[in-house]
């Protein structure tokens, strides 16, 4: 038994050193900011308890007078917080418990390491707006101006309250999802970095709509919690101590991250698999355990096609994480190699929710974790492109067996239709590009998920699947720990293709206005026997606009004319398909400009249908039903609308009793 003992330890001891060595051989990032943080929970007070280390790298050629702090839980200090003001205490599906459920951070101390004490240096500043109640950020004056490439320690014991779970953090009961929960260094940007002119920190107030943006490093993170709760981190497991007062710490170790977040509960099961390289550890509520093949699968089918259409994901580990049912409003987030996602008792399995939410919270790894864009400010770089993620792997897994978003007797959505219908409601609310905290009310989740993606897909059907991946593997290569911005992505599009698209990118990134083409008119006139004459005016009564469904005379010649035209005001490429009684068919490319376009057959047969972009590769245009006419009445139409409706109305119904 001892022997055996012995070659477990060697064999636990020796894969972490592997995994290690796998993860942090050679740095990946900057690694400009490093954190060394030891921290208490107490589940009583819902306080934790700590310090941390902040390593901070001046890596630019300029003085830095400064230091600036993300406090990020005092957005749920009070009513006058930006937070609340913003969202009335609301965000997603959850509300805020104002009755015991605020949360809070205090900064109790702050010294350079070795040195001076600087506590009183510290001030609530408000970069965003005049709101000087907000303390969400804080600004610490140095007693001397940090030298270029000079390094920095900073020592920091805080304390904070968690809220009731809320914008991705807090607790219920005895769940513990820890966002966002600690002091967090800004990013300071050079001249010449992102859209910088000189430098300048980047440090903005927490908004109701807005996420987050900071700067790489290594976090060693040690958690210590009442023996009887089950921990989850991001990063590697490194030990786990048991201490003398009946608690355990948790010791976890991650390089080349931006951020750190951790989970404790009594009740999690824990559950161990693996893809490739890729330690997937799912820690789930016992009542939804049965179920956790579905999230298993759905997570290794991310990592599988990320993998492969946008570049290798480089750490060995990723974390999955199920709230507790009352503590939804940690579901569906994501930070470095952790994510949360959410599943309910007897969720059926003709409604893939839960796999999209693990394949989006996953998807984000990539986006969010290791390209990082700024998200207060460029928030479509991650939840646009990881809602166009989102839609390729789900209807890549998941389509084949049915529709990827709801499949149930013969009626089927997919995922990308789901996210068009949310689009083509209000498309011109707002434009993409723009700060986060800055849309028009309701215009977040519409211009910063659904839009972008549908451009990226429209992008990807105008391009072909190869040059996409292309453009998608070179962006990720290109800018992987680097903090891409807009123009990152566009220059690659036009490198990777070698044509400028400022013509696509300016309607549809940076403008509000709408596509959309439809078929306006099918004419077909018997020609007389040696007349070649002109069509006559398409208004008068001699138009035919409905024709019998019969064979025509071979010998009869006919001119037809079908008129396409130019509803909104972008300007896109189009495919019309003609087709002809006889069955034959011809594929026109328009090139959309004019406002309408009309084109002439003359022969033996009558035009019988047209379509605009018969196979729907644009995804941007705002209405599907004009794109077609036809002469011959077809009950499959008033079938499928039909169907639509009733699952609509379904659908709406089983939200309303879920979450009522």
């Amino acid at each position: 038994m001892k022997i055996v003992y012995s070659i477990s330890v060697i064999t636990m001891l020796w894969s972490v050193i592997s995994a290690q060595n796998k993860m942090f051989s050679t740095p990946l990032s900057p690694r400009i900011a490093s954190y060394q943080i030891d921290v208490r929970l107490d589940p009583e007070s819902r306080k934790i308890v700590g310090s941390e280390v902040l390593t901070w790298k001046n890596i630019s050629a300029e003085y830095i007078p400064d230091l600036r702090f993300h406090l990020y839980l005092n957005a749920f200090k009070n009513e006058q917080s930006t937070f609340i003001k913003e969202s009335g205490g609301r965000h997603r599906y959850s509300q805020l418990e104002r009755d015991g459920g605020w949360g809070w951070i205090n900064v109790d101390k702050i010294k350079i390491r070795d040195g001076i004490d600087i506590t009183d240096s510290m001030r609530f500043i408000q970069p965003d707006n005049d709101n000087t109640l907000d303390e969400t950020v804080m600004q610490v004056v140095l007693p001397a101006a940090i030298k270029p490439y000079e390094t920095v320690e900073i020592e920091i014991e805080f304390e904070a309250k968690l809220p009731q779970v809320f914008a991705r953090t807090g607790y219920k009961g005895d769940f513990f999802l820890v966002g966002q929960w600690f002091p967090k260094i800004g990013v300071y940007e050079r001249a010449g970095d992102r859209y910088a002119t000189e430098g300048q920190w980047n440090c903005h107030q927490y908004h109701a709509h807005s996420e987050f943006y900071a700067a790489f490093g290594v976090y060693d993170v040690r958690i210590t919690v009442p023996d009887e709760y089950i921990v989850g981190a991001s990063g590697i497991k490194i030990s786990e101590e048991k201490n003398d007062d009946t608690s355990v710490t948790h010791h976890y170790y991650c390089e080349d991250i931006h951020d750190f977040a951790w989970t404790a509960d009594k009740d999690f099961i824990v559950i161990e698999d693996q893809w490739q390289h890729v330690k997937i550890t799912y820690l789930v509520q016992p009542l939804r355990a049965y179920a956790a093949h579905r999230q298993i699968r759905a997570l290794k089918n991310a990592l599988a096609y990320c993998n492969d259409w946008f570049g290798p994901y480089p750490y060995p580990v990723i974390t999955m994480v199920d709230p507790q049912f009352r503590g939804l409003g940690a579901g569906g987030m994501e930070y470095p190699t952790f994510i949360t996602v959410g599943m309910f008792w007897l969720f059926p399995d003709w409604l893939k929710l839960p796999e999209e939410v693990t394949v989006h919270e996953f998807a984000h790894n990539y986006f969010y974790g290791i390209l990082a864009s700024n998200e207060f400010e460029e928030a479509w770089l991650d939840e646009g492109m990881t809602t166009y993620a989102e839609m390729k792997i789900m209807n890549t897994f998941y389509g084949t067996e049915g529709g990827s978003k709801f499949s149930l007797f013969g009626l089927e959505i997919d995922n990308s239709e789901y996210v068009w219908y949310g689009y083509q409601r209000w498309p011109k609310l707002d434009v993409i590009y723009k700060n986060s905290w800055e849309y028009k009310r309701g215009g977040y989740g519409l211009m910063s998920y659904s839009k972008p993606a549908l451009m990226l897909l429209t992008l990807e059907n105008y391009l072909g699947q190869q040059r996409m991946k292309e453009v998608m593997r070179t962006y990720y290569e290109r800018y992987k720990f680097k903090h891409p911005t807009t123009l990152d992505f566009t220059s690659t599009v036009n490198d990777v293709t070698g044509q400028d698209y400022g013509w696509f990118f300016d309607q549809i990134l940076f403008g509000s206005d709408v596509l959309d083409y439809k078929v306006e008119r099918i004419m077909n006139k018997r020609i007389p026997g040696g007349y070649q004459g002109i069509f006559g005016d398409p208004s008068s009564n001699d138009t035919v606009s409905v024709l019998p469904e019969v064979k025509t005379d071979s010998m009869q010649v006919y001119e037809s004319k079908v008129t396409v035209a130019r509803e909104g005001e972008v300007v896109f490429p189009v495919e019309v398909l003609v087709r002809f009684y006889d069955g034959s068919e011809i594929k026109e490319i328009w090139d959309g400009k004019d406002r309408f376009k009309i084109f002439t057959y003359k022969g033996n047969q009558k035009v019988v249908s047209a379509t605009v972009d018969p196979d729907r590769k644009i995804w941007l245009d705002i209405n599907f039903l004009n794109n077609g006419k036809t002469l011959v009445a077809k009950s499959a139409v008033d079938y499928k609308y039909n169907l639509h409706f009733l699952y609509w109305t379904q659908y709406l119904l089983q939200l309303f009793a879920i979450f009522s």
